[in-house]
C-alpha cells in the first residue's frame, strides 16, 4: 500500500512512463504503478454510490446545460 509521499512519487514515475513501449520492462513497471495508485486511490478517496435523490437532482442539472 502506498503512502502520501509515495503516491506523489508514483504518479510523477507514471507520468514519465506514458510512452513505455509494450512488452517493455518500462511497460511493466507503468502497469504495476498504475496498479499501485488505482489500489491506493480507491482507498484514500472512497466514492459512494449517490442516493436515489442526488442521481437524479445531478441529471436535471446536466440537461440544462
Amino acid at each position: 500500500m502506498l503512502d502520501v509521499l509515495n503516491y506523489k512519487a508514483a504518479m510523477a514515475r507514471i507520468s514519465e512512463l506514458m510512452d513505455a513501449v509494450a512488452g517493455t520492462p518500462e511497460a511493466e513497471e507503468l502497469s504495476v504503478l498504475v496498479d499501485l495508485v488505482v489500489e491506493y486511490e480507491e482507498k484514500a478517496f472512497p466514492i459512494e454510490e449517490p442516493t436515489v435523490e442526488e442521481a437524479i437532482h445531478f441529471r436535471k442539472e446536466q440537461e440544462e446545460v
